[in-house]
């Protein structure tokens, strides 16, 4: 991370003490400008995409190649327990599109009330786990399931809360696939999935200059074992919330390292996003699909969450910068992965190099003073304090300044 980056991430983690702000003002002067370090791009990359309502009406997924300038190969649906995942009615359409159904499998009912991990290891669930087992192989095309993603944080019913261990949610995902290999749905592939380890904190940003403490949502131990997974996914969004702003690489890199140690799977990036509001989408876009993701050795695809949520504008037609930003990098012959390509992907992939360094610019970040003045909003009083103190230091420094001078003025009289 250069030192602009460090800089930033200081800001993002509170506002440093006037000290702190004099060092931060020297690092913005020796930061280098925008660059991107690391391996060349060695492989294609399958474009991926999650479209609200697309199973309702597929032509959306038509609308979608015709905005982008290209058909996708992965497209997501999440169906929940409180019915069938794998109706031929749902997916042929996508199949028909040339693309592979991703199919996040939610363990919750219709009105999100979680199924209880431990009723499922025990087996109260097997029923319906082996019906739509069944229903999965009867469609006969290959899957992409991915089974109660994002494991490691505290949102979903099936996430690190309660009594729920990385230990039962291994001994959960086995028991799954399992019922699946019995039931001859070979055609199943499984995707392991979690949030990205924001292990720096909870925007991706290092401890620096007086940071708060950080928010880990450590993923390792909750990994099945490469006899039980296919695939492993990757979550993370740049949110763009109170000044955040995060290159693709700062969310990413990381997990990338964490999961090429842990497995030589393949790595899909099962939802990635960037709110348009908190700097420029268009050159983060360009950016993350142009720059950083290609150097990401291990990354056979990316799947856009082109939906609003949680006041993060991530749909792509946000704005006319990103959408162009958007058909202009997919464009490039990286992303001209099939999808029989895709599922020709080799399960055991070479170990991989290390994540690259991020950019030190250029992909949309705010200038300094915009990143401060939402911290500077948040944290009045202590505002208030370092702006009086570095005020303070320049009143003594200017009447020290003059007081030198008319004493040398003096002395030449």
């Amino acid at each position: 991370m250069g030192a602009l980056a460090r800089v930033h991430a200081a800001l993002l983690r509170g506002l440093p003490r006037p000290a702190g702000l004099a060092l931060a003002c020297l690092a913005i002067l020796a930061a280098p400008s925008a660059a991107i370090a690391g391996p060349a791009p060695s492989q294609a990359i399958g474009l991926g995409a999650w479209l609200p309502h697309s199973a309702e009406h597929p032509r959306l997924i038509d609308r979608f190649a015709r905005e982008v300038g290209r058909r996708p190969v992965i497209l997501s649906l999440y169906p929940s327990w409180s019915r069938r995942p794998f109706e031929a009615s749902v997916l042929n359409p996508i199949w028909n599109r040339g693309a592979v159904p991703l199919i996040t499998w939610e363990p919750w009912s219709s009105t999100e009330e979680g199924i209880p991990l431990r009723e499922i290891a025990r087996g109260r669930y097997d029923p319906y786990i082996r019906r739509s087992a069944r229903e999965a192989a009867a469609w006969g095309h290959p899957i992409l399931l991915r089974f109660a993603h994002e494991m490691n944080g505290t949102w979903y019913p099936w996430g690190r809360r309660g009594a729920n261990t990385p230990r039962l949610y291994v001994r959960v995902w086995r028991h799954v696939v399992r019922l699946f290999r019995e039931a001859g749905a070979g055609n199943v592939q499984w995707v392991w999935a979690p949030e990205v380890n924001e292990e720096a904190g909870p925007s991706g940003a290092l401890p620096l200059l007086g940071a708060g403490p950080s928010h880990p949502y450590p993923f390792a131990r909750y990994y099945p074992g490469d006899r039980w997974v296919d695939w492993v996914g990757l979550d993370g969004f740049n949110w763009g919330k109170g000044g955040e702003w995060q290159s693709f690489t700062t969310i990413f890199a990381n997990s990338y390292d964490t999961v090429i140690h842990l497995t030589r799977r393949p790595i899909i990036v099962t939802e990635t996003a960037s709110n348009e509001r908190g700097g420029e989408k268009g050159a983060w876009i360009s950016s993350a699909l142009g720059e950083e993701v290609p150097r990401f050795s291990r990354i056979r695809a990316v799947v856009w969450f082109n939906e609003a949520f949680s006041g993060v504008a991530a749909r792509l037609d946000s704005s006319p910068a990103a959408l162009s930003a958007f058909r202009a990098a997919v464009s490039s012959p990286l992303y001209s992965l099939s999808r029989g390509e895709l599922l020709a992907t080799p399960h055991s992939l070479p170990s991989g190099t290390p994540a690259p360094p991020g950019p030190s610019g250029g992909y949309g970040e705010p200038s300094f003073v915009e990143r401060l003045l939402p911290q500077l909003r948040r944290n009045l009083p202590w505002s208030a304090l370092a702006i009086l103190g570095i005020a303070s230091l320049l009143g003594i420094c200017a009447a020290l300044g003059v007081r030198w001078s008319r004493r040398w003025r003096g002395e030449r009289a």
